[in-house]
């Protein structure tokens, strides 16, 4: 976040102001996009419950029992012979999870982020207070997240009209919840930025701390006293006003829960920022006292090898990815047993997991736990790409430069680095999801594993590929939003298809469709090349793009 410090005698609200501006690229694309999903799934639905023989009732028991099999993803489903019902458990509850965990990444950086790019030192130089600091930030993202929220709402409410069941209180007191969960993950976020080594680290370990929360909270009943978990988990509040399901609306206490949550979280986050160093975790080792230059050991590095430095300098964020990916697979893997009933029952498996005829409910339930994986290497995407942009704002990018590296050599050695990073997560996965089928007394397939290596790999080449293209186009924040926006867009799309009946080789737009079901089988060789197009053209357009970029803004 840019800041100029003479602003704070004339304006005491700066910072505020500041961190609203800084966000709202990202808020709009987070009303659009979230109004665009929305409304094309409330139509489609509205049509399907118009067409369903035997109408909404019918088609709510038909997909009942699947609904009950993705448990672990979405909250209990109810009235699914409701427009609002329906959207409650498959839309609005994966949009406050992702809203709580966009929310938990950006407390991660609002305050170590700032100290990384050595801005946060020109605002207390100015007077303001560490505690000041973190009010303020926090004040601007609430007001963002209002905003965000009231927009969603909005959003829902148009949603619900063209579906033909028009609630607009049910779906701004919906939205409302959401945007206070998710100032919950902000500000675990913060608090957790002040006890780690970094804010990629914190963004890492809070998002899987929020993550087995979700899922802790939608199985809460399967997993006995360790249910109790749920009573410290904001979307077990969230989930309480879900005012758009008949029967459900405002639920006094749980807002009260949320902003209690909140509250302590930021005192804790405030009193740990200000008993710490400035750049430096609340408890850390002190430095051992370096020895005489002379006698220092020189470090060997591979000459000019911009991916090692770039793997080095986010080593910690990568181990916290690499251990979120394994704690989630963990997870999915144990939680079989209290989902295999509802797995055994449910006759179109096979439309969920790719699945044929001749696949059992457990290797088809593994399969569905193992592509948990894809939305994990997406994010790390995303986030890689948002350190390519923090690089070139910070003057990192003309120091590589001046070594002298060539555009195009930054860009194959970033994307060597991310790759890595890839490889990295989806070991992780792989490790995590080995360790919780052994737990439960399941073989997997090596096969199957082999295969889904080697297609998160080139899924993994094939969106860092995009990223580079959307930076070096666009050289600023807006290529995260429009990377994440295309992310989002992308796996709407495998929804849309089959619901407005498209044809089927509109899938071939989406980087999801296109990789398939890998641990069943090899996905398509349509999609292999898709992904395979993407990874090499991308790579060789962003280069191309890139050395038209001069070296010094």
């Amino acid at each position: 976040m840019s800041f100029n410090p003479r602003s704070y005698r004339r304006r005491p609200w700066a910072l505020v102001a500041d961190s609203i501006r800084s966000l709202r690229v990202s808020a709009t694309a987070w009303v659009l996009g979230g109004t665009a999903a929305m409304y094309a799934m409330g139509l489609a639905v509205a049509s399907e419950m118009s067409r369903f023989p035997g109408g909404p009732q019918a088609l709510a028991e038909s997909i009942l029992t699947g609904a009950e099999a993705l448990r672990p993803l979405r909250w209990p489903a109810e009235r699914l012979d409701t427009l609002g019902g329906y959207l409650t458990h498959h839309n609005i509850t994966l949009i406050t999870f992702f809203l709580t965990i966009y929310a938990a990444v950006q407390g991660a950086r609002a305050i170590r982020g700032a100290e990384d790019r050595q801005s946060l030192e020109v605002v207390l130089a100015t007077g303001w207070s560490r505690g000041a600091v973190i009010r303020d930030r926090a004040t601007g993202f609430l007001v963002t997240l209002a905003l965000i929220s009231l927009g969603l709402g909005l959003g829902v409410a148009l949603s619900m009209a063209a579906g033909g069941e028009p609630d607009l209180a049910g779906s701004l007191i919906t939205m409302a919840a959401a945007g206070l969960c998710a100032m919950v993950g902000y500000s675990l976020g913060l608090l957790v930025s002040q006890l780690t080594a970094s804010a990629g680290v914190a963004a890492g370990l809070t998002s899987i701390l929020l993550t087995m929360l979700y899922v802790a909270t939608n199985v809460w009943e399967e997993i006995g006293a360790f249910g109790a978990v749920r009573f410290l988990s904001p979307f077990f509040y969230a989930n309480a006003s879900r005012a758009l399901v008949p029967g459900y609306g405002l639920d006094l206490p749980a807002p009260g829960a949320l902003v209690a949550l909140s509250a302590v979280l930021l005192a804790g986050a405030a009193w740990a920022n200000a008993h710490r160093d400035y750049g430096s975790p609340l408890w850390h080792r002190m430095p051992r006292q370096a020895p005489p230059e002379h006698l220092a050991p020189r470090r060997r590095h591979l000459p000019g090898a911009v991916w090692t430095a770039d793997l080095w300098r986010g080593r910690f964020g990568l181990l916290a990815w690499f251990v979120a990916a394994a704690a989630f697979s963990v997870l999915m893997a144990a939680l079989q047993p209290a989902v295999m009933d509802a797995w055994n029952a449910f006759d179109f498996i096979g439309g969920i997991t790719g699945g044929g005829a001749g696949t059992t409910p457990e290797t088809a339930y593994f399969s569905f736990s193992a592509e948990v994986v894809v939305g994990i290497i997406a994010a790390f995407v995303v986030s890689q790409s948002a350190r390519w942009v923090a690089d070139r704002a910070q003057g990192r990018v003309e120091f590589i430069l001046a070594a002298p590296v060539s555009w195009s050599r930054l860009v194959g050695e970033r994307l060597l680095a991310l790759l890595v990073g890839v490889a990295v997560i989806t070991a992780g996965s792989l490790i995590g999801l080995a360790a919780g089928a052994a737990g439960v007394g399941v073989e997997l397939s090596i096969g199957g594993m082999a295969r889904l290596a080697a297609d998160c790999l080139l899924l993994g080449a094939a969106l860092g590929a995009v990223a580079a293209v959307a930076v070096a186009g666009l050289r600023s924040g807006a290529s995260v939003t429009g990377l994440a926006v295309f992310v989002g867009a992308s796996y709407l799309l495998g929804f849309l298809v089959p619901l407005f009946g498209w044809p089927d080789w509109t899938n071939r737009f989406s980087v999801f469709s296109a990789f398939g079901h890998p641990y069943l089988e090899w996905p398509p060789l349509a999609g292999v090349l898709v992904l395979f197009g993407l990874a090499v053209g991308g790579t060789l357009l962003a280069a191309a793009i890139a050395e038209r970029t001069p070296k010094v803004d």
